[in-house]
């Protein structure tokens, strides 16, 4: 899931262009390119190196932000206490107000847990984001709590903990890892990668509680920003559920599926890329491709029912 990390020394080779100067990184942020600023939140157990691909996409016409979340990359853990996805806004916001200024207009893209804290992001900022892209936030909150599908994502999460309580750690991710990708994908991968992933589960638990509290329905029903969802075709059931439920109750987004899971941003990085500097792209030319005034239009739909 983080097998690919922005280089801090070595310039950007954009797609067919001149190299572009090295990243600027800061504790957190990783900064590369200039024009429109775009914000890049990754998901669970990764950190703001999951988007290399897209940085290396976006940088030669934006400014790229990639962010490290609360308790990954550079950042501590936070108080379980006390976390709420709020926190992890003001987190984003503080890196972009010192890259971009207070009043920059953004786009947002993020993935799964940074999906949810895009979404709440554009909530809180709505009036400077120019456009939304996420890839299957997991916004729980836009499930009724009954819903089996999230009640088996539950379940997973409660496996974790108690493996975390008996400090199984690799069991811990392994539950997660499997959920998400498939049984016996978190044992197929390197033993580095398994022991950098196992550093992370900790915080899982605590994204799962932020994102069932917020953003809700009446949240994203108030969003009146381009957004785009996509989902994957061959992603866990509650995923395409909460893809489903966005697309019943934004006003201004845009569906898209992926043949791919929930990891297809970083298994099928070029579909997805490509989506996304293609809204990205069309929202900065104020095209009706992102259009606020739009419907919420399946380009394509998933081959089960969501």
């Amino acid at each position: 899931m983080n097998a690919i990390a922005l280089s801090s020394t070595a310039p950007i080779a954009p797609l067919g262009g001149t190299a572009l100067a090295a990243p600027s990184t800061t504790a957190g942020c990783a900064v590369a390119g200039a024009g429109t600023p775009v914000v890049l939140l990754h998901s669970s157990l990764a950190s703001k190196s999951q988007w290399t691909p897209l940085v290396l996409r976006l940088a030669s016409r934006y400014r790229t932000l990639a962010v490290d979340l609360a308790g990954y990359g550079d950042n501590a853990l936070p108080s379980a206490s006390s976390f709420a996805l709020d926190d992890e806004v003001r987190g984003v916001a503080a890196h972009v107000d010192r890259v971009a200024g207070r009043h920059a207009r953004v786009h947002v893209v993020g993935h799964s847990y940074g999906g949810a804290v895009a979404l709440r992001y554009a909530q809180q900022f709505g009036a400077r984001i120019a456009s939304v892209t996420v890839f299957e936030p997991v916004a729980f909150g836009m499930l009724d709590a009954a819903d089996p599908a999230l009640a088996t994502f539950a379940r997973c999460v409660d496996v974790v903990e108690r493996a975390m309580a008996a400090h199984r750690y690799h069991d811990a991710t392994a539950a997660f890892v499997d959920f998400w990708s498939g049984e016996g994908s978190y044992r197929g991968l390197p033993l580095p990668v398994q022991s950098q992933l196992a550093r992370r589960i900790v915080k899982v638990p605590l994204d799962y509680r932020a994102a069932r509290a917020a953003p809700l329905p009446a949240d994203c029903r108030s969003l009146d920003v381009p957004v785009l969802v996509l989902g994957g075709t061959r992603s866990p059931a509650v995923s395409q559920r909460i893809v489903a439920a966005l697309s019943r109750t934004l006003r201004a987004g845009r569906i898209a599926w992926v043949d791919g899971g929930h990891l297809a941003p970083l298994s099928h990085a070029t579909r997805v890329n490509a989506l996304i500097e293609a809204f990205v792209g069309a929202c900065e030319k104020q095209s009706p491709a992102c259009s606020t005034r739009a419907d919420v239009t399946p380009i394509a739909r998933p081959p089960r029912a969501a």
